[in-house]
């Protein structure tokens, strides 16, 4: 019998598999369905995109969902080549770090392993020892294009405007709230519940050293 994970992960490969994502380097599945996920929970998205393609990219993830009315699919971490390499070459200790190797790939293994292996921490965390790569320049964040900078603007918009809403609906509800951090290069959900875990994951480390 198919458990909830491996049915989770076959809809979201299955839901890329059927649009067009030339603009992104990565594709993988985070959050709770990496791990040991409910029946109710949602599909977090981890998308890393070309150099200022990430809201174009992420526009077009959200209307293909709406398309096929995949509503269990959350584009909860994204972020543009040009934030990703030094996101990964200076990750801090943390609860990241364990997300970064349960990451599940749905599209761009090659560059994700790749990027993961700029991080002492992560090789750590793998159990492998770090080597030293040749330094390679972050890519240049060139100016955006005029349509991405509208996608931008229209759709970090929309999207703060849904996670304020929904994060109050929440807070009545006696359930944790979250926000949203973005720029042109990234965007992702800072939740409450993401915040304890972290800390107790960090106090944990420190405990056993």
């Amino acid at each position: 019998m198919e458990s909830v994970r491996d049915r989770k992960i076959r809809e979201a490969k299955e839901f890329f598999s059927k649009i067009n994502t030339r603009n992104s380097l990565f594709i993988g599945v985070s959050g709770s369905v990496s791990y040991e996920p409910r029946d109710n929970d949602d599909i977090d998205i981890f998308l890393i995109a070309k150099t200022n393609r990430l809201w174009t990219s992420i526009l077009e993830v959200l209307l293909f969902r709406r398309i096929y009315r995949f509503n269990d699919l959350c584009l909860s971490l994204c972020m543009d080549d040009s934030y990703a390499v030094p996101y990964f070459t200076d990750l801090k200790e943390g609860l990241a770090v364990q997300d970064s190797v349960r990451v599940v790939p749905i599209s761009g293994e090659e560059y994700f392993n790749g990027l993961i292996r700029r991080s002492k921490l992560i090789l750590k965390e793998l159990n492998e020892n770090y080597e030293p790569a040749r330094q390679v320049n972050s890519p240049k964040r060139s100016i955006s294009s005029p349509i991405e900078f509208l996608a931008f603007i229209f759709v970090a918009s929309w999207i703060n405007f849904k996670a304020i809403v929904e994060s109050r609906i929440n807070s009545k509800r006696g359930e944790g709230t979250f926000s949203t951090v973005f720029s042109l290069h990234t965007c992702y959900f800072d939740t409450e519940k993401y915040r304890v875990l972290n800390e107790r994951y960090l106090k944990n480390e420190a405990y056993t050293e």
